[in-house]
């Protein structure tokens, strides 16, 4: 997955919680706060696709506009990728309009129609490109982001389920060749690469707030969520543990296993937490990212597992 789109969220996100009055919704269209606002969203879209036009699309020739069936690629991890990129890109741009004054239903739906339309833009690129091609199933996954914040906020007005990730090195770059080689060939040799293309580190989750869910009772703590993970590991390939290095003609394969990772694990809900102002900043960023704790994992290979602290 292309996850330039994390990069320019968080930067808008930085950008905006650093602002004065930050978590002050305007009460009506404030012109300086819309204008800020949509000059950084357009230049976010804009200057994200050309940046993949240089980073990605350079290095391989255009065609025609073909399809491309990916689906079994990177064990569906790219797939989530996609739907966990579209929600959050939504649901933050989201906040910055309604911060500008700008009105509930249409910041709505310009927040979730200019993350959707950057996700199709990019697939359109792929679909030009003869490294891809335009794929039904990432459209179908950036459908299901962007449909989960659009339907939430219109008809809870609020987000009681959200679609986080979290990052941990795999390991796989320091082991020795040819192994190693090809890990770093593929994800890079540091974690500024490693955490947008390695997704034998990544973990994308599923973080339901229990308390309005089941109706906001009372006597239920407001900041508990259960968190649903998946993710997958041993991948040195797409499909399958098979390359050929540039430099040679000869066939590698590693017999290292690639496996799934279903976890069961709780989260912590910042937006319902009372917070200093000094600690403001810790609810944009625990909105995309989920805390550490606990898991329960079913490993495809290794059954059962309990994690005493799972990043």
């Amino acid at each position: 997955m292309k996850s330039f789109s994390l990069i320019i969220l968080f930067s808008i996100i930085v950008l905006f919680s650093n602002a004065q009055k930050w978590y002050q919704n305007a009460d009506s269209l404030h012109v300086k706060r819309a204008s800020l606002a949509l000059g950084t969203e357009g230049t976010a879209f804009i200057g994200t696709l050309s940046a993949l036009q240089f980073a990605w699309y350079t290095d391989y020739q255009s065609t025609q506009f073909h399809f491309f069936n990916d689906w079994e690629g990177w064990m569906q991890m790219d797939k989530l990728g996609h739907a966990t990129t579209a929600y959050q890109a939504g649901n933050n741009l989201y906040k910055i309009n309604r911060w500008a004054g700008i009105k509930e239903k249409n910041s709505i739906w310009l927040a979730g129609g200019l993350s959707y339309s950057f996700q199709l833009a990019v697939e359109l690129m792929d679909g030009f490109s003869s490294g891809w091609g335009f794929s039904n199933y990432d459209l179908l996954f950036n459908t299901i982001g962007s449909g989960l914040f659009i339907s939430q906020q219109l008809g809870w007005h609020e987000q009681r389920i959200k679609l986080k990730f979290t990052f941990w090195p795999s390991g796989l770059t320091n082991l020795p060749d040819p192994e190693g080689r090809r890990a770093q060939n593929l994800f890079g040799t540091g974690l500024h690469e490693q955490w947008l293309k390695d997704y034998n580190g990544e973990t994308f989750w599923l973080s339901a707030n229990i308390w309005s869910l089941v109706g906001k009772p009372n006597n239920f703590p407001k900041w508990i969520n259960l968190a649903l993970g998946y993710s997958a590991n041993g991948m040195l390939g797409a499909e399958s543990n098979t390359w050929k290095f540039e430099d040679s003609p000869n066939l590698i394969s590693s017999s290292r296993p690639r496996e799934r990772q279903f976890l069961l694990s709780l989260d912590i809900e910042t937006e319902n937490m009372k917070l200093p102002k000094a600690l403001l900043w810790i609810k944009p960023i625990f909105g995309v990212v989920k805390i550490p704790f606990p898991a329960l994992e079913w490993n495809s290979n290794k059954g059962m597992i309990f994690n005493p602290l799972y990043f």
